[in-house]
């Protein structure tokens, strides 16, 4: 797909300075002062999901496909159910987590809920931006409407999460980043986006192509990743809390088929010049 290669191409135009400029990622924290050219590449990567979807529907899919790309982003009208998922999901779940780490003895946060900082409340506002818009436009956005009418939501979602954690490692090969990442981390990113990219293709098709409502819940874990705190020795991208995305996507297979994840019998069609159409939904 042209969106990917425009996706990995912009990534990496935004690593380049990190190499130029040889910053350590693993050293960088709130208060560390970085050129402003590699700052700019910091951020155009965490846009590019987003950057390569607009770049490739401004360009290839006229007339309009800038304005139809953007257009489920306000589709707000779903059932309030959709917001408390959206956004209480992670954070319950990651409680969830801590209880089965409480259960089997395995080390606890010091507290079950933080508030955090003013510094790490700037940090969260931009990353909450970056990660909702900046990325949902281009993985649910554009990415899963297209591959699941010829593959079906289940392995679009897929074959959209092998992407985004593909993506979503490119600290790896910045300077640094090999010395602080092992082959476990690497597995459990792809276990984990993969299967939270099922249950945001559910969200997403449940709702009526409501792109609003996954970027709320993306936006949600990551405000859960702050609220609800791990152990030090622990990330919210351990083995009990991918287990539980990956057994919450196995339920919503299950449970709603894997041909559109949704019992609902309208499901996004992107490509159409209607937003949505009809058929039979199965398996």
């Amino acid at each position: 797909m042209v969106w990917v290669l425009a996706l990995f191409a912009i990534t990496a135009l935004g690593v380049l300075p990190l190499f130029f400029y040889r910053l350590d990622l693993s050293k960088l924290t709130f208060s560390s002062s970085i050129p402003v050219v590699a700052g700019i590449g910091i951020e155009l990567t965490a846009y590019a999901p987003t950057l390569a979807a607009l770049m490739v529907a401004g360009f290839m899919l006229r007339p309009h496909g800038i304005r139809k790309l953007l257009r489920p982003v306000i589709r707000w009208r779903v059932g309030i159910q959709w917001y408390l998922i959206a956004f209480a999901g992670p954070s319950i779940l990651f409680v969830v987590a801590d209880l089965i780490r409480l259960a089997v003895g395995a080390p606890l946060p010091t507290s079950w809920f933080a508030i955090p900082s003013a510094g790490a409340a700037a940090f969260l506002a931009g990353a909450l931006i970056a990660g909702s818009f900046g990325e949902e436009v281009g993985w649910r956005g554009f990415g899963q409407p297209r591959l699941q009418l010829q593959y079906g939501a289940f392995w679009a979602a897929v074959m959209v999460g092998f992407v985004w954690s593909v993506w979503h490692l490119w600290p790896v090969v910045a300077p640094g980043g090999i010395d602080t990442t092992n082959w476990s981390d690497i597995g459990l990113t792809f276990l984990r986006l993969i299967s939270m990219s099922i249950v945001y293709a559910w969200l997403y098709n449940s709702t009526r192509g409501s792109l609003l409502i996954v970027m709320l819940a993306h936006a949600g874990h990551n405000i859960a990743v702050r609220m609800v705190p791990a152990a030090d020795s622990v990330t919210h991208g351990d083995l009990v809390v991918a287990s539980l995305y990956a057994a919450a996507a196995a339920a919503i297979v299950i449970g709603a088929g894997g041909r559109w994840l949704t019992r609902r019998r309208v499901f996004p069609d992107s490509r159409s010049p209607q937003p949505l159409i009809t058929t039979h939904v199965g398996t």
